[in-house]
């Protein structure tokens, strides 16, 4: 893939008591954030962010924007209050559009390519998704890192780095729901 220009994101799922002594923003949204900041790799710009409560005493769906030196901008989504899941993350770039859905634990990737006669065409990459249970890979990895004293897959930098943004998203969020109090 090459330089993302815009990605979204979308994680939902419906409410459950598990994990609301913090914000969606902690709980579901930081995954995205941590995927975003590994294929973005420039300084944020700008965060703007809204989130409400509603089932719990913390937010429980936020929405953020965050633009990158780079051009790239990111539109977040997360929620804990939908009456279905949806897990996706989509990368639009000048090389084409990848998404993945990891419900349905699919990727798609279009790619833009010349034909003759100078032609902008789109066509489909076909991708193998491996099925993995990512719990369980997350573990594995983890144990690998240890035994072996080699640097895990995400290094404490960017777990570290992607806690800063979660909780900078967290502070906007509070600021807007301020603004509007």
């Amino acid at each position: 893939m090459g330089k993302p220009l815009f990605i979204e994101t979308h994680r939902l799922h419906p409410f459950f008591e598990r994990g609301t002594d913090v914000d969606v923003i902690l709980d579901l949204m930081i995954h995205d954030l941590d995927i975003i900041l590994h294929f973005v790799k420039s300084p944020i710009l700008n965060v703007e962010a809204v989130g409400v409560s509603i089932m719990s005493e913390k937010v429980d769906i936020a929405n953020a924007r965050i633009t990158f030196a780079s051009g790239c901008v990111a539109n977040v989504t997360a929620s804990r209050v939908t009456g279905k899941t949806m897990q996706k993350i989509r990368f639009f770039g000048f090389e084409g559009y990848h998404a993945v859905d990891y419900g349905k634990r699919e990727l798609v990737s279009l790619c833009r390519k010349n034909s003759e006669g100078g032609k902008v065409e789109i066509s489909a990459n076909p991708i193998e998704v491996k099925i993995l249970d990512p719990l369980q890979e997350e573990i594995r990895s983890f144990i690998e890192s240890v035994i072996s004293r080699k640097q895990p897959p995400v290094t404490g930098k960017e777990g570290r780095d992607a806690l800063e943004l979660a909780l900078l998203i967290a502070d906007k969020v509070k600021q807007s729901q301020e603004l509007l109090s």
